[in-house]
């Protein structure tokens, strides 16, 4: 399929190298995950005093206790999980962003678009190439970049990338599917 769609005539709508480039990836990605799919879940009531908050706030909240519930949404646990060292009150906010790339792949209909014009981001040529696999091979664990022609799913279904099985492994890149990556003949420059 990968070999077939390279043989096929490229636009700036229609990326056919592009996502031959991704269906190459996806194939040497050994491992996919789903995350298992947690409720919503709020937590049980804190009581909080006036002097809980010292001085400066008691004055805001009040008389009298005041009772607080957080809502924990369903990805918390999975942004727990990467963000254990950071310290936030949300970190789901920030898993969106994070993920992309290096936990799980661009969508093929990235390189199939209805707009006439073609912006900066549509550009898939040897910069964009060169970048992702200096991405991939140096910063595996880093998110892509929102401003090139890669589009994310907003709750992509499951998981896996090349480079999550570098980690899940303890390895590097596999060097067949960078080879590749590297050597193959452009078929559009653009």
């Amino acid at each position: 399929l990968r070999d077939e769609l390279r043989t096929l005539s490229c636009t700036y709508k229609c990326r056919h190298d592009a996502a031959a480039d991704l269906i190459h990836m996806y194939a040497y990605t050994k491992c996919f995950f789903r995350v298992r799919e947690y409720s919503t879940v709020k937590s049980p009531p804190v009581h909080i005093s006036p002097l809980d908050l010292g001085p400066k706030y008691a004055d805001k909240l009040g008389p009298g206790f005041q009772e607080y519930c957080k809502t924990y949404p369903e990805d918390y646990c999975l942004a727990q999980l990467i963000y254990w060292y950071s310290q936030n009150s949300e970190p789901e906010s920030r898993l969106t962003r994070a993920r992309k790339g290096c936990l799980s792949l661009p969508d093929v209909s990235s390189f199939y678009v209805k707009s006439a014009k073609p912006g900066q981001e549509r550009v898939y040529g040897n910069r964009t190439v060169r970048f992702m696999l200096s991405r991939m091979e140096k910063q595996a664990q880093r998110p892509w970049p929102k401003d090139r022609i890669w589009v994310f799913k907003s709750d992509p279904r499951f998981f896996g990338s090349p480079m999550m099985d570098a980690v899940l492994s303890n390895s590097p890149l596999d060097k067949e599917m960078v080879h590749w990556l590297k050597m193959r003949p452009n078929v559009f420059l653009g």
